[in-house]
């Protein structure tokens, strides 16, 4: 009971009244690019427009900064999207979908109150979509990487035959990618900004991602799904699956 308890805890603390309305430029503007070192705008929205389809599923969505200017970056008439945005934050998922229909007021925009590691709930089961995300949401959950897994699983058993997931996840060590896998390259983040963010926001729990290994998640997404394209750029991980395996 403690895990679950603390994965609530740390995956919602930031998302408070204060916070949320200076949440895309600290995150999208300073901490993604300038700590983190990973373009949100050449890295994380093309990865997340080009495969957002007309109906989504965003599993941790923040403010809805991507989903909003994803119906933008498509081209696509707002009446043809739906969206399902999936938080344990209640007011996130309020944030965001107010956020989403300002932009576009004809989009279908749903939400699902429920944690991303836990069983789905019974409002998301039999549901099938074409596209799903995780952007920004697996270094908030207080677990170990083997069941921060299970948030890919999940996200995979509500995808079509030809889905597709993306997503992206800050960790807590410099990795590299080599012919065997990943291995980390420095026990110590890049820069003396990322060491003295990661250690503030782990220490607050905001974070917990110190230990997180991305081989455990390659490891996830291969069982899921049939292509996995997987890389590291700096302090973030970075993920696209498709075709997702079949049940036995």
């Amino acid at each position: 009971m403690s895990v679950i308890q603390r994965t609530a805890s740390t995956a919602v603390s930031w998302c408070t009244p204060f916070f949320m309305p200076f949440y895309d430029i600290l995150i999208h503007r300073v901490t993604v690019p300038l700590v983190w070192r990973c373009s949100t705008q050449n890295n994380l929205r093309p990865l997340f427009s080009y495969n957002f389809s007309k109906r989504h599923v965003d599993i941790g969505v923040g403010t809805g900064y991507f989903p909003r200017r994803a119906i933008k970056d498509t081209g696509r008439d707002p009446k043809d999207q739906h969206q399902t945005l999936v938080d344990l934050s209640e007011y996130a998922l309020t944030t965001a979908r107010r956020r989403v229909l300002s932009k576009c007021p004809e989009a279908q925009v749903d939400c699902v109150h429920a944690d991303a590691v836990l069983p789905l709930p019974e409002s998301l089961k039999g549901q099938k979509f074409t596209s799903a995300s995780l952007f920004l949401v697996i270094h908030h959950m207080s677990q170990p990487t083997a069941s921060k897994a299970n948030a890919i699983a999940n996200a995979q058993s509500l995808l079509t035959k030809d889905g597709v997931l993306v997503g992206c996840t800050v960790l807590g060590k410099q990795w590299e990618k080599t012919g065997h896998g990943y291995k980390v390259t420095s026990g110590e983040p890049l820069g003396r900004a990322a060491a003295l963010l990661l250690g503030y926001c782990n220490r607050r729990r905001a974070f917990d991602n110190w230990q997180d290994d991305p081989n455990v998640l390659v490891e996830a997404l291969n069982a899921g799904f049939e292509e996995v394209e997987t890389s590291v750029v700096a302090m973030m991980f970075v993920f696209k699956a498709s075709k997702p395996r079949s049940e036995g």
